[in-house]
């Protein structure tokens, strides 16, 4: 009893001692935790904000609006390049949003200012004549600005998108003393040629030399002086005027003197075409056929809308493949180049891939339906990988010791197992005169390996005689 009163308090002690451990070490353990989370966060808003910038200068680098935001800019569609251009700005802004997502952002409260925790801010500028962009400084901090006015930017300038954002610190002692951290992303890109002028008359190659114009034969009148009265009539031959023209030849327009010099997919969801036309003469757009595969059913890709000579054909989207022959009447102007382009709506996340195969049909006014041309450029884009995280056993290798010299012959080794061979003895019974007589009676001992089993004789008092027949144990 002694003994059992003496462990308890020392139990009661260890008890107390852990509680006041826990206690001490609990503040520690959470401020960690909080750290721990508090990265994690701050990892994801910085890159919802890159990806954010991304996907806004990938969206400015095609030259496209939102047609919703003409309506809500205008009240009405787009109708020249300068209600397009501003409708470019918010459409880039949604694109970029879009990009920034599971952020505490504040998207719609447009007083925040620089500091203020939510704090979100999408900048578009370019290098167009007269704007000037100001990045900003995260260390003061302050948001990147345009002035005198924010540009998406023209065919062939630089375009600048950039993502400002004040992150919100929870961790309850961190937040008072450093309520958020500013954050910023910014992405470069050049506009696409979006918008491309007629050019007429510009030589297919300008470092060749030109050719050198031939003189031709100009008709002249050479007058004859009248005949001469002479007293001898003499007969005289007159030669009478000739007047000689020649012909200028005039060049036939050739099929051959057409060509799509390339076929080619630009962003997502946009192909391009260049023609090059080598005829002195002007040539017609009079159809356009678009075969494309069925990108994805899930997405109802279609084909939006074309675009030749800086004018939209086809209206409505075509959901089914192919897209044509569709009727247009733009021109591409003699020995020079033309853009064709197809916008897709709808196009899956990856963008548009499989075989495309474009047909244009030319006609040169004047010259009758003989002088078609049906030009004809295909291209295929494959599927990008979609990367799929897979389980690769481990292969350890366990080294092999090789011995050097010659090589040992195996030998065989002789095993000796014990059988154990039961073995039956008869031992003849002997009766002589009345009296005990030994009897020897075997006994079997079990003997270790590698040793002679034996039979050890015991000897045994016998009974009074009995008539017993020969014979011993074990018949």
């Amino acid at each position: 009893m002694i003994r059992i009163t003496q462990i308890f308090p020392s139990r009661r002690r260890s008890r107390a001692q852990g509680l006041v451990e826990f206690a001490l070490i609990l503040p520690i353990l959470m401020l960690l935790i909080f750290v721990i989370i508090e990265a994690a966060r701050l990892l994801h808003a910085w890159l919802a904000i890159e990806n954010g910038a991304r996907f806004g200068v990938r969206y400015a680098v095609t030259g496209e609006w939102n047609p919703g935001q003409c309506t809500a800019l205008f009240g009405a569609p787009c109708a020249d390049e300068a209600e397009e251009d501003a409708a470019r700005i918010p459409s880039i802004k949604d694109a970029a949003e879009a990009g920034a997502v599971a952020i505490l952002a504040d998207y719609d409260n447009l007083t925040d200012t620089v500091g203020d925790p939510r704090f979100f801010k999408v900048t578009v500028c370019s290098d167009n004549v007269g704007i000037t962009y100001t990045p900003g400084n995260p260390n003061i901090p302050t948001a990147a600005d345009c002035t005198p006015s924010e540009s998406a930017g023209d065919p062939g300038k630089t375009v600048i998108v950039t993502v400002d954002f004040d992150h919100p610190i929870i961790t309850p002692i961190l937040s008072t003393f450093w309520p958020d951290l500013h954050l910023r992303a910014q992405r470069t890109g050049i506009v696409e040629q979006f918008r491309t002028a007629r050019v007429r008359g510009v030589p297919v190659n300008p470092f060749n030399t030109p050719a050198t114009p031939t003189p031709s034969l100009t008709p002249t009148e050479t007058p004859t002086p009248p005949p001469t009265a002479t007293h001898t009539p003499t007969e005289t031959s007159t030669s009478m005027p000739t007047n000689t023209h020649t012909p200028t030849p005039t060049q036939t327009p050739s099929c051959s003197e057409i060509n799509i010099t390339d076929f080619y997919r630009g962003g997502d969801d946009d192909l391009f075409a260049q023609v090059q036309n080598d005829n002195t003469d002007d040539a017609l757009l009079v159809s356009t056929t678009l075969y494309w595969p069925d990108l994805d059913a899930a997405t109802d890709s279609a084909v939006n809308y074309m675009e030749w000579d800086s004018s939209h054909y086809l209206d409505t989207n075509d959901p089914t493949s192919p897209t044509g022959p569709v009727s247009s009447s733009g021109y591409i102007g003699g020995a020079s180049t033309e853009d064709w382009h197809a916008d897709y709506a709808n196009q899956p996340p990856e963008g548009i891939w499989g075989y495309f195969e474009l047909r244009l049909t030319f006609d040169f006014p004047g010259w009758g339906t003989s002088a078609d041309c049906v030009e004809v450029a295909s291209r295929t884009y494959s599927l990008p990988p979609t990367f799929t995280a897979t389980r690769t056993p481990t292969v350890t290798r366990t080294p092999t010791r090789t011995p050097t010299g010659p090589t040992p012959t195996p030998s065989r080794t002789p095993t000796r197992t014990p059988t154990r061979t039961p073995t039956r003895t008869r031992t003849p019974t002997r009766t002589s005169t009345p009296g005990p007589s030994p009897t020897r009676t075997p006994t079997r001992t079990n003997t270790p390996p590698g040793a002679t089993a034996s039979h050890t004789p015991t000897r045994t008092n016998t009974p009074p005689p009995t008539n017993t027949p020969g014979g011993g144990p074990g018949d």
